[in-house]
């Protein structure tokens, strides 16, 4: 049987898919060991995410509750508002409007202030 050399090319070939796959396998290692390092960082990120959540939401609480204290201590510190002059029912409509109430007597419009008060 006659021997069969294998022509510079194809030996080129043959090692460079050698060499190929020797690279595939070396970066493949790397990325396994890398991934228990990148879980215990996703678990750290997640982790300060949740934490600035939390954090976030209970200042917005405490200004929720800040702005209705306040406006609770406003509202008992406000004087009870006082009737103004068109406080009769029908004096404050422009008298001109078609959607104006009919005209009240001024003397029953005095009258009526006067018994509100």
């Amino acid at each position: 049987m006659a021997k069969t050399v294998k022509s510079p090319e194809v030996l080129e070939a043959e090692a460079s898919a050698a060499e190929m796959k020797a690279k595939r396998d070396e970066i493949t290692a790397y990325y396994s060991d890398s991934i228990s390092h990148l879980e215990v960082q996703l678990n750290y990120e997640t982790l300060l995410k949740d934490i600035e959540t939390a954090r976030a939401e209970r200042v917005q609480a405490q200004k929720f509750l800040a702005n209705a204290m306040a406006e609770q201590q406003q509202a008992q510190q406000a004087p009870a508002p006082q009737p103004t002059g068109n406080a009769v029912a029908g004096t404050d409509w422009d008298a001109a409007s078609d959607k104006a109430p009919p005209a009240v007597d001024p003397a029953f419009a005095e009258a009526a202030r006067k018994l509100k008060q």
